[in-house]
């Protein structure tokens, strides 16, 4: 995991330069990220859209399923992505969203371990310490990832404040007869969804939080897609696989 991630200053970060042709080797084990509500309709188009809970604060958030597998990314093939939208959280690489200050504002970080950090590639900064045109599209672009995750945290309040969600596990058979289960994933539930108070069902929809809601739900037949991407890949296999949605009201023995 990074750990050396400091904010961007032109006095640290003068000569630091991105290497922006490395490609995107980084994103072959993730086989799972998080994404913010204003990129929904293009991961949707490409992979299932699942809610995780923290453990620590039993919170959730939305996260793109990007393999069948821990540590395998099934859009990351001979060095290319295969789908058609890489979440922002992995576009933004080796960039992150930081506190500056007091803490009351944000800023762009770096991370100094990334392989993508070095003394050749798009620089932050030019000779007379002005921000590169490169190094604007970046402050623009984690912006854009800044403000999905304020309007991500306000989506997720109203589905946990509905109690939306809904536990599923992804029950996998391969071609040998080996079972695997997938589970701690989550998903909106369409039935609770239908039966919300006009009222809530109206304040949803002015918020745009029913059409990514909807958006969400739409995504689970991407999971289909995994398995062809799985298949087409090679190695192992997988024959069937199903979603087994969880009564909340009895307890696994």
């Amino acid at each position: 995991m990074a750990n050396n991630i400091v904010p961007v200053t032109r006095e640290e970060h003068q000569n630091v330069k991105i290497r922006t042709d490395a490609g995107i080797g980084y994103t072959e084990k993730v086989h799972v990220v998080p994404v913010v509500v204003n990129e929904f309709a293009d991961v949707a188009a490409n992979s299932p859209i699942v809610f995780l809970k923290d453990e620590k604060s039993d919170r959730f958030r939305p996260a793109s399923m990007l393999g069948l597998r821990v540590e395998e990314n099934l859009f990351y093939r001979d060095g290319e992505w295969v789908g058609t939208h890489i979440p922002m959280n992995l576009g933004r690489v080796p960039f992150s969203i930081k506190a500056i200050g007091d803490g009351k504002q944000v800023g762009a970080a770096i991370d100094m371990d990334s392989d993508l950090v070095g003394e050749e590639g798009s620089a932050l900064f030019d000779e007379n310490g002005k921000e590169t045109e490169y190094f604007e599209r970046v402050t623009r672009f984690l912006a854009q990832l800044f403000e999905g995750e304020v309007a991500s945290q306000k989506f997720m309040e109203t589905l946990e404040k509905q109690n939306l969600l809904r536990e599923f596990r992804l029950l996998l058979e391969d071609v040998n007869g080996v079972k695997t289960e997938l589970t701690g994933l989550w998903t909106p539930d369409n039935q609770a969804l239908q039966n919300l108070p006009d009222d809530v069902a109206l304040e949803m929809h002015k918020s745009g939080h029913l059409a990514a809601t909807h958006v969400a739900i739409q995504s689970m037949a991407q999971i289909k897609r995994l398995v062809q991407l799985n298949n087409q890949k090679g190695g192992t296999l997988v024959r069937s696989i199903n979603v087994d949605m969880i009564d909340p009201t009895k307890q696994d023995t």
